[in-house]
């Protein structure tokens, strides 16, 4: 049987990113997204250099949509590697300004949508003894950001993350998270384009000063899912450019500047 790949959110972005890395490890990747052009655009360039991959249009925050996912992916053959990307920013905003509907979407898809995706499917894998999830937790997960339903969000996936690897580790299935820092993304240029976002203060916030690309993202998500890291489970890892390390250290007032 194929060893198949799930990437959630593999449409644009670190999805994408991310599914073209893992075309290169596995027999077929399958990238689901409720954007179905860019799913299937993702598929073409894994064929066009030689790999195997389908799209399949999914909602991650509708049950029965993550159902059929299940079913369409181990039609295709056992799924080994799942990575949940999907997800949605947010801009800035106070708590009582936020909409409440905007509010609950971004929670029916980042942490619903993950949540669902794990729950159908971590037993499948369990049952067979063997398998790898990775989660997209983020650093406004760690840290506090004006994000009244993003940041909790992302919290809520680094403690999901904890809680599937205790539950799925003893069948075989270990469960790890990437918490990305500022990435140059397609929907984050989009902000930055439309004046939403300032570039100059995402690079002096991280110990790297520069932005993080989506294919650095991919690159951990790849080593997470391999047997390089076998003995790693229940983790968050940071890939942020050293933000989370910058964060009191460029702020101490005695500080002299680099």
């Amino acid at each position: 049987m194929k060893k198949i790949s799930v990437v959630t959110g593999g449409g644009s972005g670190i999805g994408r990113a991310t599914s073209l890395k893992l075309a290169k490890v596995s027999n077929h990747v399958v990238i689901a997204d409720v954007n179905e052009a860019g799913a299937n655009e993702t598929a073409a360039r894994i064929k066009a250099s030689g790999g195997d991959a389908s799209a399949i249009k999914v909602d991650v925050a509708d049950e029965t949509s993550v159902a059929a996912l299940v079913q369409s992916a181990e039609t295709t053959g056992h799924v080994e590697t799942l990575v949940n990307c999907a997800g949605i920013l947010q801009n800035g905003s106070r708590v009582e300004d936020m909409d409440l509907a905007e509010h609950d979407r971004i929670w029916d898809v980042n942490y619903r949508g993950t949540y669902l995706c794990c729950r159908a499917f971590g037993p499948v894998m369990a049952a067979r003894g063997t398998g790898s999830i990775v989660n997209i937790g983020s650093i406004a997960g760690f840290e506090m950001f004006p994000l009244p339903a993003y940041s909790p969000s992302k919290a809520a996936i680094h403690q999901l993350t904890k809680v599937l690897a205790g539950d799925l580790g003893p069948r075989g299935v270990r469960v790890n998270a990437v918490a990305p820092g500022f990435v140059m993304t397609e929907a984050l240029r989009a902000r930055v384009e439309a004046g939403e976002r300032d570039t100059s203060v995402m690079e002096d916030q991280k110990t790297l000063r520069r932005i993080v690309e989506p294919d650095e993202i991919a690159d951990a998500i790849v080593f997470l899912c391999s047997n390089a890291a076998r003995a790693i489970t229940g983790a968050t890892l940071p890939v942020d450019n050293g933000w989370l390390a910058g964060l009191a250290y460029n702020t101490y007032a005695g500080n002299k500047k680099n």
